[in-house]
């Protein structure tokens, strides 16, 4: 008796939680949320302008504040020149900022050519981890 409605129990529990663990229904054969499709690409472009612009501009600012706080360590006519170096670039990025949204939406061509707008940028200066950064490796006998 205690054996059968053990297996009863275990029966219904199993038929209420096997459901809750099946794969999302989803029209077609469109992947979930969180998986990618083969040769999806990056879903981050074409981006709208208007969030191109706000990302560049929440950088810039970023990028000005630790400028300034350089500047603050310098002798007054260093910190001119590093000020007017930053305005400069600022001028070339913003320029390359103004082709990119004419069009209304952003795509990566465009935003690597913003990019290279700006050589002092260090993109990825953290993913190499101090390979290749000054260091001599010991000669092999």
């Amino acid at each position: 008796m205690r054996s059968t409605i053990v297996a009863t129990v275990l029966a219904l529990a199993t038929l209420v939680s096997v459901p809750a663990f099946a794969a999302p229904a989803t029209s077609g054969s469109a992947p979930a949320k969180t998986q990618r499709a083969e040769g999806e690409g990056n879903k981050h472009f074409p981006m709208p302008a208007a969030e191109f612009k706000a990302k560049v501009d929440a950088r810039q600012a970023k990028a000005r504040k630790h400028m300034e706080e350089e500047a603050a360590k310098l002798p007054a006519d260093q910190a001119r020149d590093l000020r007017a170096k930053f305005e400069a670039t600022i001028q070339k990025v913003n320029a390359e900022v103004a082709k990119a949204v004419a069009d209304g939406t952003v795509t990566k061509d465009e935003a690597k050519a913003v990019r290279a707008a700006n050589p002092n940028a260090h993109h990825g200066k953290h993913a190499r981890k101090g390979k290749g950064q000054g260091r001599k490796h010991p000669e092999k006998k």
